[in-house]
């Protein structure tokens, strides 16, 4: 497979394995939404209420 001639800076391509697609589906999870939700942990963000990207460390009950 050759590579795209043109790869945009904001994207992550990620494999995982059929087991992670699984168990989201079980759960009723996307994967996508779950992936999200893990990378703006990682970045020490979170998703609020209104699917706003805000510090992990922000009070919840804002």
């Amino acid at each position: 497979m050759s590579k795209p001639k043109f790869q945009p800076s904001n994207v992550l391509l990620v494999e995982v394995p059929p087991q992670f697609i699984a168990l989201c589906e079980a759960s009723g999870a996307s994967p996508q939404a779950a992936l999200r939700g893990m990378a703006a942990m990682v970045c020490g963000l979170r998703y609020d209420e209104g699917d706003r990207l805000v510090p992990l460390e922000e009070d919840a009950t804002r």
